[in-house]
């Protein structure tokens, strides 16, 4: 990162002439130019980039800590003027350098308070403004149908590279950034706010990159422990690892599932071993699991971790949003259920997953030509927990143009931002839809974060491709478990130990 190497110099030979040059004095250090408030933001944050490194490159790390501090400060205050998910994750590009000088340098402090104040300064980055709900805006609304269109006319070719679709899709940016605007700052919770808040049962797991290792804080009611990890080893247990959990779901029941079962076995147990188990033991005696996690491991399948198994565990986005989150749930909740096309068994899942609600609350099913975008974000504006299974994508180019495939074509991110009030829990059964994507080193952007972003408390997915059969045993039982008033993640946890099934559905958000 831009941080290595930043206070080395090089070498100089002796100065050896005679006379006038002979006599001067040694050169100093020459402080950095100053640069004046009224200088560009950007030119101000990169003056505080080149003094926390050059104070870490001469093992300053308070005054290191302070610069990056103070620097993460100034984009703070710049980021109040956006609401708009992918814009304040844009402008967080500016902190990249800043965020892995501070958090080597808490690393070396080995101070569990400082080290988990750098942990949720990097996941604070763009969601530390709460976003103001645009008003309806139909001009934005008729750019996304015709993209969906596109969308289906290009099938089968890289639609985004169709001129009339990348105007399109630069519209529809523009108009969502200037639609949406900020509101409240979410404070940070520091460490001894967060132990004396946690629940006697509960821990938390919090993971930092530094860009060249792996380390993490757990955070229990009675103190905090650093715990370090074996980066080399996870990196090497992650390489492969989406093949292999696509692989093992593809292959099952043919004859090449045993191999590659075996092989995915094998890579979870390396995880299990070297990633979860560290922070397991630090937290020893925990129930409940609060996880944050930099992007780095944001294709991590917990929930098939061995020592997850029947655990209840969210993965908060960060600690402070998870204590500021959670919204009263309602006494009889409405839920709302869309089947996509093309999935075999989708409209079984939601039909079962809806039996779970008979007496408990009113329900709404969409299926077949009824599943269209605009019934399913009319549906999710007047429910309380809306569950979706549809075959879904991940844009790796902008996640918010990730989607699930309804009846006349793709539910966008954005489309989500056009939702006046989004549901409490969301529930997508759709591969790929945990994703996120890497942006900047630290933020991970993926449509769990576009519905949390909106305000939903919790969503369930997964980051790869699921067997149709094992989303449709596993988060029908969830309903069960949802539909007596237990938390997300508890229900997750209970139906994974009822039904014996091993997938990589997770929860996100405040899942308890």
């Amino acid at each position: 990162m831009g941080t290595r190497g930043a206070g080395a110099r090089p070498e100089r030979l002796p100065h050896r002439s005679h006379g006038p040059a002979a006599e001067r004095p040694p050169r100093r250090h020459r402080p950095p130019p100053r640069v004046p408030a009224s200088a560009p933001t950007p030119l101000r944050l990169r003056a505080q980039e080149v003094r926390a490194a050059r104070a870490a490159g001469r093992g300053r790390d308070g005054e290191a800590l302070r610069a990056a501090a103070a620097g993460l400060d100034l984009l703070s205050a710049w980021q109040r003027s956006f609401g708009a998910l992918d814009l304040q994750a844009s402008v967080a590009m500016h902190a990249s350098d800043l965020v892995f000088t501070g958090l080597a340098a808490a690393v070396r402090r080995r101070d569990p308070a400082t080290l988990f104040e750098w942990s949720e300064r990097a996941r604070h980055l763009s969601q530390q403004v709460a976003p103001v709900r645009p008003p309806h805006d139909d001009a934005l609304a008729a750019d996304l149908a015709e993209l969906r269109m596109l969308r289906a006319d290009l099938a089968g070719a890289d639609w985004t590279t169709d001129p009339t679709v990348r105007a399109l899709r630069d519209r529809v940016r523009e108009r969502q950034w200037s639609a949406t605007g900020s509101g409240a700052t979410r404070e940070r919770r520091t460490l001894a706010e967060t132990s004396a808040l946690l629940p006697s049962d509960t821990a938390v797991l919090a993971y930092v990159y530094t860009g060249t290792g792996l380390h993490g804080v757990v955070v229990r009611p009675d103190g905090a422990t650093v715990v370090d990890l074996s980066w080399s080893r996870v990196r090497t247990a992650l390489d492969g690892l989406r093949a292999d959990l696509d692989m093992a779901a593809l292959t099952r029941g043919g004859a090449m599932g045993p191999v590659t079962a075996r092989a995915l076995t094998a890579r979870l147990a390396v995880l299990d071993d070297e990633l979860l188990g560290p922070m397991r033991r630090a937290a020893a005696g925990a129930e409940r699991l609060v996880v944050t996690v930099p992007g780095i491991l944001g294709g991590v399948p917990w929930a098939m971790l061995p020592g997850m198994h029947g655990v209840p565990f969210t993965l908060a986005t960060s600690v402070s949003r998870w204590f500021h989150g959670t919204t009263a749930a309602a006494s009889t909740p409405s839920v709302g259920f869309a089947a996509g096309p093309r999935v075999p068994r989708a409209a079984e899942e939601v039909r079962h997953a809806a039996d779970s609600w008979t007496t408990r609350g009113a329900t709404r099913l969409l299926q077949g030509t009824e599943a269209t975008v605009t019934a399913a974000t009319a549906l999710a504006a007047s429910v309380d927990v809306l569950h979706i299974a549809a075959h879904g994508r991940h844009a790796v180019d902008n996640p918010l143009f990730s989607g699930f495939e309804l009846a006349d074509g793709v539910l966008f991110g954005y489309d989500v931002d056009l939702i006046p009030r989004v549901p409490r829990t969301v529930i997508l059964s759709a591969c790929e839809l945990g994703r996120s994507s890497v942006r900047w080193g630290e933020e991970a952007l993926g449509m769990t974060r576009v519905w949390l972003h909106a305000g939903a408390d919790s969503v369930i997915a997964a980051p790869v491709t699921v067997p149709d059969d094992d989303a449709c045993e596993l988060l029908t039982a969830v309903h069960d478990g949802l539909s007596t008033g237990a938390s997300p993640a508890d229900a997750l946890a209970s139906a994974a130990l009822t039904t014996g099934v091993s997938a990589p559905f997770q929860c996100h958000g405040n899942g308890f």
